[in-house]
């Protein structure tokens, strides 16, 4: 994980959401306040190179001063917090150059700060001048450039320059501060020209009386600035650079670093989420001693049967079922039916017989741990027999149950329907891909069978669902829990996809229409809710990301 994922999970967590400082903005260009100051709105964006929305709150500033025929633009915004001073500039320049040796004659952008606003001739400790070209190369000619954390993105038509500097000071609503902000537009190896914002002379660098003013306005009661990580990144790089050969004790540096980095992931895990970001369900990676074999494992058989085919007749097909290791006979197991993805088969998911892939090793892990209760899985094929995704649940109900719940000790006394009916809160269905829309068409058509569902992404219907077919397919399955006599009580939905799963474009409108639904009350909570929907960030259409998701998704059943 990034670290400005890392950053904006940690914000909801602290109940600082990016989203609760933004808004559009409604600002013109070159809004000064009555004195003529730039306006700095309160707000911490996450300095990555993208523009937050939080920036939208922010007023926009054109440069006032410029030298002729430059054909290069630049707008600047500013956020504050309680430690630092944010700045966005957005460079317009077609012709970057870092050809120079020289940095302050590379394209590049300049912030000069005078914390005390003292406006003295010589820079004094509370003043810098700080420098970042659009390769993220900073420099510093006044001032301990360790106070400058920054991000540079080049675009189609010239780059973004994301800063923060480090107050000195705490900041607070009505401080004023000298500041300059200044583009250095170059061609080839020389400078031909700057954008600034106040000065006009170019002779900033010499004297911060030539700076204008910025204001710090807009922290509310209760507002909170967000985590600060950025100081400690720049120790961290100034760290890398270290000649350890110099020094004869060097060997306290990593051990100190081993202790903070463990201290760090302590407190994370011990922070609690608030109530909203608690009705999310949030991916958690799958720990690497879990995905190892351990003593205590379960072991997997293989099934055969005769599935009647749609048009006549039956194939010979096969199906595996893992059983907990010490599986007793004399004990009642809950029961989890896992379906493969296109081009997939039964074998995909947990292996065969003497196979001990990763999702099997996962669960050995979670039942040894306690986590989980041993339960039975099975992994059948939707290829062959009943003819596909669609037909799937009649094979499912009449054959596939039927034949292992009379073979293993399951809470079905009998199996016949209402057998089964009785025992359906002991019983889950889910499905990869293919599997998950398999899985919504087995929720249709086996609700009165099955009480928990397992959809992972895969909408209930492909390709991608407009909004608009989103909420009619969100209404269809409401009425399917509705005409079935059951409640909100009586069903459960655990869903799951990645930000860069193919199916997600698809699968995200009918999660959010289903947010709507009387039907489905969206919590992570069990006690108060019976649907969510995990997203893992940077997650794809791999079973890597599946094994995870199901690993997540365990506790919550039965």
């Amino acid at each position: 994980m990034g670290t400005a994922e890392v950053l904006k999970r940690v914000f909801i967590i602290l109940g600082v959401g990016l989203m609760a400082f933004t808004s559009v903005s409604a600002f013109a260009a070159n809004e000064f306040d009555s004195n003529g100051r730039m306006v700095a709105s309160f707000g911490s964006p996450v300095i990555d190179g993208e523009i937050d929305e939080i920036w939208e709150s922010a007023r926009v500033y054109v440069p006032q001063h410029m030298s002729e025929n430059l054909e290069t633009s630049a707008t600047f915004r500013a956020l504050w917090d309680d430690r630092a001073l944010y700045i966005l500039a957005e460079v317009k320049d077609k012709n970057l150059s870092l050809e120079s040796g020289t940095p302050y004659m590379q394209d590049s952008v300049e912030v000069f700060l005078d914390e005390n606003n003292d406006k003295t001739r010589e820079y004094g400790v509370d003043d810098v001048q700080f420098r970042v070209n659009y390769q993220n190369v900073k420099t510093s000619d006044k001032g301990d450039v360790k106070r400058f954390y920054t991000c540079a993105k080049q675009t189609n038509d010239g780059y973004i320059i994301e800063a923060r500097i480090a107050l000195r000071k705490r900041a607070e609503n009505g401080r004023v501060m000298g500041i300059e902000l200044q583009v250095n537009d170059a061609v080839g190896s020389n400078r031909i020209g700057t954008l600034n914002l106040f000065d006009s002379t170019g002779m900033a660098w010499d004297n911060t009386g030539l700076f204008g003013e910025i204001i710090l306005l807009g922290k509310e009661d209760g507002a909170m600035s967000a985590i600060n990580p950025y100081d400690m990144i720049n120790l961290l790089k100034d760290t890398q650079n270290l000649d350890l050969s110099l020094y004869k004790n060097s060997d306290m540096l990593q051990e100190q670093i081993d202790k903070q980095y463990n201290d760090l992931v302590e407190t994370i895990g011990r922070l609690e989420y608030t109530d909203e970001a608690a009705n999310e369900k949030w991916f958690v990676p799958v720990p690497d001693e879990y995905k190892m074999a351990i003593e205590e494992q379960g072991k997997i058989e293989r099934l055969k049967y005769e599935a009647s085919k749609a048009n006549g007749g039956t194939d010979t097909k096969y199906l595996n079922v893992y059983l907990p290791y010490r599986y007793d006979a004399n004990n009642k197991y809950n029961v989890l039916y896992l379906l493969h993805g296109m081009s997939e088969n039964e074998n995909t998911i947990i292996g065969g017989p003497n196979d001990n892939k990763e999702l099997k090793r996962i669960i050995d892990n979670m039942i040894s741990r306690g986590e989980i209760d041993p339960l039975i899985i099975v992994t059948p094929t939707f290829y062959g027999g009943s003819g596909g995704p669609g037909t799937f649940s009649e094979e499912l109900l009449n054959e596939i149950i039927p034949l292992v719940e009379n073979k293993y000790s399951t809470y079905a006394v009998t199996t016949d329907k209402e057998g089964l009916k009785a025992s359906r809160e002991h019983r889950a269905f889910g499905g990869f891909s293919m599997g998950s829309m398999t899985t919504w068409q087995v929720f249709m058509n086996c609700l009165d069978y099955i009480k928990y569902y397992v959809p992972l992404a895969g909408g209930a219907y492909l390709p991608a669902a407009s909004q608009e077919s989103a909420a009619e397919t969100v209404e269809h399955l409401a009425n399917v829990v509705k005409n079935a006599g059951y409640t909100s009580d009586d069903i459960y939905l655990f869903c799951a996809n990645g930000t860069e799963d193919i199916t997600m474009g698809g699968m995200k409108p009918q999660m959010e229409a289903m947010k709507e639904s009387d039907i489905f009350i969206y919590s992570s909570d069990t006690d108060k809710g019976n649907f969510y929907f995990m997203v893992a960030d940077g997650g794809t259409h791999t079973w890597f990301w599946v094994n995870q998701y199901i690993y997540n998704i365990l506790p919550d059943l039965f």
